[in-house]
């Protein structure tokens, strides 16, 4: 890449507390297939950091390592210093992170609160969620757009809406890092809009955020750093504005959302 995309440089990062996520020469493979190359990545408590590459870029894998979901051959993954990849999926939830799929994984049966209160009828109690309804009550007040629609079912709501309920069910155990995978894709402007608003709110709570996107004009304004995925391998990172206005970075996404 250009001088202009310089390693670890990025917007409001050096102000960001203690290393919260730490990546480190991840390969993780699917179906055999290994993915991800030697993927370094770090998340400072409190940081909002974006990583965005095409469809098929390893993108997905990287999170489903992190949340050990997928096969680790090698590297670590490390969360307030515990190594993750040494615990079963089920526990890493536990740890502090919120986790939002690209394919959402929502109960469509169910009503919008009801899946906000899955994840604290199953592990509040290891995150020390005493109060169930105060929980919720929460998320709803970071997605304001959903209170009234709390007693729909999802199968009822609109595109935007079901990501909106992805989200806030992984707000339910309070996390300390929220991992989301594609939030933004496919919506309509408008809808990518109030989106983002929340997730910079979600954020400005103190909440890290690690985001995803193929479009990557979507999360400048929303992340501190960004890196750029390329065949299972970080190719570049650093200022999102300086990332996404590099010439090498707009030839390869090109057909991401930059011109």
């Amino acid at each position: 890449m250009s001088d202009a995309v310089e390693p670890d440089v990025g917007g409001r990062a050096s102000e960001r507390g203690d290393t919260l996520l730490a990546v480190s020469g991840l390969n993780a493979a699917v179906a055999d297939f290994r993915v991800t190359h030697d993927v370094d990545l770090t998340v400072n408590e409190g940081e909002a950091v974006g990583l965005v590459g095409r469809n098929g870029a390893g993108k997905t894998t990287t999170f489903r390592g992190i949340m050990g979901l997928a096969d680790v051959l090698s590297g670590s993954v490390r969360f307030r210093g515990e190594e993750l990849t040494d615990i079963r999926p089920e526990l890493v939830p536990r740890r502090g992170i919120g986790y939002q799929p690209e394919d959402r994984k929502l109960f469509t049966g169910m009503t919008v609160d009801e899946n906000f209160r899955l994840p604290i009828w199953s592990s509040g109690e290891s995150r020390g969620v005493d109060d169930e309804d105060a929980v919720v009550e929460e998320v709803f007040d970071l997605l304001d757009e959903l209170d009234d629609r709390r007693d729909a079912k999802v199968e009822d709501l609109s595109g935007g809406q079901a990501k909106m309920v992805a989200i806030g069910r992984a707000l339910a155990l309070r996390p300390d890092l929220l991992i989301l995978d594609e939030p933004l894709e496919g919506l309509a402007p408008i809808v990518v809009e109030k989106l983002k608003g929340y997730i910079r709110d979600i954020n400005d709570r103190g909440i890290a955020v690690l985001i995803a996107e193929s479009n990557v004009t979507h999360v400048p304004e929303v992340v501190d750093r960004l890196a750029v995925i390329e065949r299972g391998e970080i190719v570049a990172r650093g200022d999102p504005d300086e990332v996404v206005q590099d010439e090498e970075i707009k030839r390869l996404m090109q057909g991401s959302g930059v011109e």
